[in-house]
Formats: structure tokens, sequence, C-alpha cells
């Protein structure tokens, strides 16, 4: 994995992400909210997304939803959410999920054990 979309409404946990995953060698890109992301993803082209739940505009569910029904994508979704798990539809759960809240460890052990199953993308 090398490029991580993140959609995250929370200023500051975005950019503790941001820095957490940059620092550790990811191209990334912060969105503000589940549409923004979604209109991102096409150009940014990411590997991994990295979800909140609860955002303005769409929310993580709808985002994971909008990712998982775009014909001939693969990318990861990571479900990083304080949501309790039981009220998440089966088709709102991401390959893997953290419950905030999120350590900058716990945040790349998550990435680190995802980026380990799926298979390596060529580069551009």
């Amino acid at each position: 994995m090398r490029k991580i979309l993140v959609a995250e409404d929370d200023i500051l946990l975005a950019h503790i992400h941001e820095i957490t995953l940059r620092e550790a060698g990811f191209d990334v890109l912060v969105c503000r909210d589940g549409q923004q992301a979604l209109d991102a993803l096409d150009a940014f082209d990411p590997d991994l997304l990295i979800t909140d739940f609860t955002m303005p505009r769409m929310n993580g569910g709808d985002l994971i939803r909008a990712v998982r029904g775009r014909r001939g994508r693969r990318t990861a979704v990571l479900l990083a959410s304080g949501r309790d798990e039981h009220l998440l539809r089966d088709d709102e759960r991401g390959d893997a999920r953290l419950e905030k809240p999120i350590s900058p460890a716990r945040l790349l052990g998550a990435v680190r054990a995802l980026e380990a199953r799926r298979p390596v993308r060529p580069a551009a």
C-alpha cells in the first residue's frame, strides 16, 4: 500500500493520522467528510481508505458502500470509529476496524496488518 485516503471530520485527529502515515512513508490525502472523500477517490486512486463513521454530508457507511460499488475498485477499507459495531450493517463494515480513541501506534499497526493481507499494486 502506498496511497491512503483518510475521511475524518475531527481536524486534530485527521492531522495526527496524516502525520503518522506520512512519516511511515505513505502518500496521504485527508478529506473532511465522506462526500469529499468520494469526490477525490478516482483522481487519488488510493490503496486504502480510512474512514470515520459519523461525518457530515455523507457518513462512513454510505462512503464504504459507494467505494465497494465502484466497478473495478479494489480499495481496502479501515473503519476507524467509535460507533458500536453491533449497529453497523454488513455492507458498512470495512476490511478491518479500529475503535476510537486511536493512537498513532494502533493506527499504523492496523494499516501494516491490512498491508500484509493485500497484494502489492505495481508502481504507476
